[in-house]
């Protein structure tokens, strides 16, 4: 209880000092990814962390999206840190992705960008940070301004991993995956308050060529806002709530989601 009190609070302390711009937030989604690239010469710098309990488990996301010329293109890359909780709890980087992502459509009502992803095997597949080899990932980002007040966001994708290896060193090609969706709704421009749904579903190798399944539900209520520091820089904040449904709501697993990026004229 004194977790969502502690978190109802900063929702309100986030309410209260938000600064109100002219331009809408955008970009700055929690588990859903919305479908705007970055403008030409903008870098953005994005920190997460995600904790689950009952599990005491977190991960921690670096992640820097760079536009490749325009905001036609854009590269971006997502570092890992996890603290697993197994025979022995062990805090270790987990495999690195490497994303392209391109902007297919972006208009006033709505923009479509496919994301390519290379998942390398930088983790310690022997502890559980990783697969052991490189893995592919897509992602289809849809987002529709349904309104001044709000916007819907689609996510659906897949992983794949060939020869992945557990910790023994037993292999099996492994498939995933994910699809979600969010509504978010502007109580200012730069004060939203967001709600996602987000289901993955994932396979692992528990012996040579076997393979067990394993799929996740979370509903995340929370709110972002957004403050500019200076004529170049903009600073987003946000929170959010992860309760778990189905499955995850029987194994009562729940947590919390902090969200800071940083985003920047560069060039």
């Amino acid at each position: 209880m004194m977790f969502f009190r502690s978190l109802t609070v900063v929702l309100c302390v986030l309410s209260v000092c938000a600064v109100t711009s002219a331009e809408v937030v955008k970009d700055n989604s929690f588990l859903i990814e919305e479908a705007y690239n970055q403008e030409a010469g903008v870098v953005q710098f994005i920190q997460s962390y995600q904790y689950i309990d009952p599990a005491h488990e977190w991960t921690y996301n670096f992640t820097n999206e760079i536009p490749i010329t325009d905001e036609t293109h854009q590269f971006s890359y997502v570092i890992p840190v996890m603290k697993l909780n197994g025979v022995e709890e062990e805090t270790q980087v987990g495999d690195v992705l490497l994303n392209y992502r391109y902007q297919l459509l972006n208009t006033d009502l709505v923009a479509i960008a496919p994301r390519f992803t290379l998942i390398l095997p930088t983790g310690d597949y022997k502890k559980g940070f990783g697969n052991g080899v490189a893995g592919f990932q897509f992602n289809q980002a849809v987002s529709l301004t349904l309104s001044e007040k709000w916007t819907n966001h689609w996510n659906a994708g897949f992983t794949y991993t060939p020869d992945a290896k557990n910790s023994d060193g037993d292999t099996a090609s492994v498939f995933g995956f994910n699809f979600g969706t969010s509504v978010v709704y502007n109580v200012t421009p730069k004060t939203n308050l967001l709600c996602e749904f987000a289901f993955n579903n994932a396979e692992s190798v528990v012996a040579q060529d076997t393979k067990a399944n394993e799929s996740t539900y979370y509903i995340v209520p929370g709110i972002r806002t957004a403050f500019d520091v200076g004529q170049e820089t903009e600073v987003v904040p946000g929170i959010g709530a992860l309760l778990g449904l189905g499955p995850s709501a029987v194994e009562h697993e729940r947590g919390v989601f902090v969200y800071l990026s940083i985003e920047s004229k560069l060039w």
